[in-house]
């Protein structure tokens, strides 16, 4: 076996970006991402255990239901035939975040503490009127593990918000034009397994239907982040605000944009921007409104590239049996002093010719299919295949190029 090392021009590596296209179907209570339907598996229906609108984070429990089996696993959780994960209580007070702090404190050291598969995550839609409140004025301190009072999303996006101003004037919480807190306003959020690192700028489109056909579309068009209405009555008026970075539209359009109505809220009111996406926000269902929500992500992989050059003159010798002519005569003699191999063992001639005697010209000639990849303590760290053996010949040299997703 023949061992290279590869030089530093050899090695390198370097960033891939990727823009993969998202897409995102809402309607009647339910939404649909790329397309993809509901599957029915042998057991479980549908074979995910979460509906085309999700993603499952690990791919888990793909085609299994949950049964009595009657075993424990460890003598004290029910085996139901699901995988579950799973640690034990120790000093380190590692859990899970969906683990109630008072039931962990109760339980004993040495004890296993679970979860449920599968992880899903999906996009979410929420709305404020403008007589919401953004937040619960009252905090209440009761103890380390229960504090009343919360603060609501697009509060906490506050200084968000702000820090965009020097982009457009719109990225203002409050001002003399509006105030977040005291509007009707939407927010879309975005879940970061869905786009990668950021949505790529200028890519989002929105499209708002109604029985069928298409009544607004909302494109940020400068690609500043300020989405602006570029199909319907009010075209070029801004309808809300991306945050690329962080994966949330904030829709504040509230004019109708048909006289028609829908049921968004619990009572019928004409289709508006702040309803974008709405029949996923409850039980509401709006079922004459459909929307359609695209996007492209941004994802970068970092890519290992190797060069490995097969030389000249070189990798022509093969300890493959078939490399040399078959014979019944012994290839080594023994002896009780003496061990002596045969050194005239012929190697096989395999040039074509066009008759079947005399052969060819006899031409030393291997075939590379593997190229093996080994660390500086000569361990084998990867394997690297070629989709067909590739002929080497004394006066050919070959440069095969290896790259590895790290």
């Amino acid at each position: 076996m023949s061992i290279y090392r590869f030089n530093s021009n050899d090695v390198y590596v370097n960033t891939v970006k990727f823009n993969p296209s998202i897409k995102f179907v809402v309607y009647s209570g339910s939404s649909y991402y790329n397309s993809v339907p509901n599957i029915s598996g042998a057991f479980a229906d549908p074979i995910r255990l979460t509906d085309s609108g999700h993603i499952s984070l690990y791919e888990l429990n793909i085609d299994r239901t949950s049964s009595v089996t009657g075993r424990t696993i460890g003598g004290e959780v029910p085996d139901t035939g699901l995988i579950y994960p799973w640690v034990v209580k120790n000093g380190s007070r590692i859990a899970f975040r969906t683990t109630d702090s008072a039931v962990f404190n109760s339980s004993s050291y040495g004890s296993l503490v679970t979860s449920s598969y599968p992880l899903v995550s999906s996009i979410t839609k929420e709305f404020w009127s403008a007589t919401d409140p953004r937040f619960d004025p009252s905090p209440v301190y009761v103890s380390a593990d229960n504090m009343t009072g919360s603060v609501s999303h697009i509060l906490a996006l506050k200084n968000t918000i702000n820090n965009y101003g020097y982009i457009n004037p719109q990225f203002q919480y409050s001002s003399s034009a509006r105030d977040f807190n005291n509007i009707d306003l939407g927010l879309v959020s975005i879940p970061t397994v869905f786009y990668g690192s950021q949505i790529a700028k200028g890519t989002i489109d929105l499209n708002f239907y109604f029985t069928g056909t298409l009544i607004g579309r909302a494109r940020d068009t400068n690609h500043d982040g300020v989405l602006y209405e570029t199909y319907g009555a009010n075209a070029g008026t801004p309808i809300g605000l991306a945050l690329y970075n962080e994966g949330f539209l904030i829709l504040t359009g509230a004019h109708a944009l048909a006289p028609e109505q829908d049921n968004y809220t619990g009572a019928p009111d004409h289709p508006r921007w702040i309803y974008f996406a709405q029949s996923i926000s409850g039980s509401i269902t709006a079922p004459r409104s459909t929307f359609t929500m695209e996007m492209s992500g941004t994802t970068r992989v970092q890519t290992l590239t190797m060069f490995a050059t097969a030389p000249k003159g070189q990798l022509n010798q093969s300890n493959n049996p078939t490399f040399v002519e078959f014979s019944t005569a012994d290839y080594a003699a023994t002896g009780s002093k003496t061990y002596l191999e045969n050194n005239k063992q012929v190697i096989k001639n395999i040039v074509s010719s066009s008759f079947p005697d005399p052969t060819g010209s006899f031409e030393k000639t291997t075939y590379i299919s593997k190229i093996g990849v080994y660390d500086d303590r000569q361990n084998l760290i990867g394997i690297a295949k070629v989709a067909t053996p590739v002929k080497k010949t004394v006066e050919r040299d070959f440069t095969f190029k290896i790259k590895l997703d790290l």
